[in-house]
């Protein structure tokens, strides 16, 4: 199984940010922006981007990464068993 390499969160908050029409161009500017909604809003900003970020990740490795790789180990009197195991990581 070959390894593969996860999305870091600094992109998923860049592709926040730019998907609500704010450009971020350096990272303490990011940090200062996410600081500011937390703030003024009582948002939890960063545990919604994380859940987004693990949410998407999950989603990719289900459809064509990881766990659709050990999928084609498992054997088939247990996928059943495994599709409700990975599914039960998605809530």
């Amino acid at each position: 199984m070959q390894q593969r390499t996860m999305d870091s969160m600094s992109l998923k908050i860049h592709s926040f940010l730019r998907n609500s029409g704010v450009e971020t161009a350096t990272s303490s500017n990011l940090s200062k922006l996410i600081a500011y909604f937390e703030r003024e809003y009582d948002l939890k900003m960063m545990g919604f981007l994380e859940s987004e970020w693990v949410s998407e990740q999950l989603d990719r490795d289900l459809t064509s990464g990881f766990f659709a790789e050990m999928r084609s180990f498992v054997s088939k009197d247990q996928l059943g068993d495994f599709d409700d195991d990975v599914a039960a990581l998605r809530s």
